[in-house]
């Protein structure tokens, strides 16, 4: 089922452009097409479900993937999905651009590529919840956009390093461990940032500390004063 937030940036890359949406084009059913004809495909889950799409696409179409990133949200309590709010009240949790990396591995093959974009937009939502029997007790039955905090754009593979914070600061070879340390995220959400890196020709290995493989940034002078 579509959510409100789904549909809302559907608007915002289509009408509100001047362009459409709900397009079918070979096949495929296209979220929204821009008055420019460029196509766009709101993902709010992971990217792979896309990829086979996109090969098919990509050769003859120029395609931005919008990929909303929840960065806060208020939790909102009704009785019944169309009834009036019970109680509302704001999320402890927080998201980052950072938690990208976690869907980005299912493009890692096909990014970079001269007609994709991948728009990176942080968000602001309300969680709509029913009560029901079954565990967690509550049943999530829309997610409203009510704001954005601006966007990251990826077309070339040193994009990727505007999501990482300090990223001029990482000159010197370090490990995934590292990676997770700079970035305040478990383990292996850092292995999938290296992972985007490396494949996209930004990060070569040159050897391994302890289990840890060790990463450089490509034309890192750093590089050649690692032992691989």
């Amino acid at each position: 089922m579509e959510t409100s937030l789904h549909r809302a940036l559907k608007q915002r890359y289509a009408s509100a452009t001047g362009g459409r949406s709900e397009v079918v084009l070979k096949g495929f059913r296209i979220d929204a097409v821009e008055e420019s004809g460029q196509l766009v495909e709101v993902q709010s889950g992971p990217f792979g479900p896309l990829r086979s799409k996109l090969l098919r696409l990509l050769p003859d179409h120029r395609i931005r993937v919008v990929k909303p990133i929840v960065v806060e949200k208020r939790v909102v309590r009704r009785s019944r999905a169309d009834g009036p709010d019970i109680s509302a009240r704001r999320s402890p949790k927080r998201g980052s651009t950072i938690d990208v990396f976690e869907d980005l591995v299912g493009l890692a093959h096909i990014f970079p590529n001269p007609n994709l974009t991948l728009e990176i937009l942080p968000v602001l939502i309300d969680e709509i919840r029913v009560p029901r029997r079954r565990r967690p007790g509550y049943k999530i039955v829309d997610r409203c956009l009510t704001g954005s905090l601006g966007k990251n754009v990826l077309e070339r593979p040193q994009d990727l390093w505007d999501l990482l914070p300090g990223h001029h600061d990482w000159a010197q070879p370090f490990t995934t461990a590292e990676i997770a340390n700079r970035i305040d995220r478990p383990l292996w959400l850092a292995q999938r940032v290296a992972y985007c890196l490396r494949l996209s020709g930004e990060v070569h290995p040159i050897g391994k500390r302890g289990n840890h493989r060790i990463y450089v940034r490509t034309g890192s002078p750093a590089r050649q004063a690692e032992p691989g």
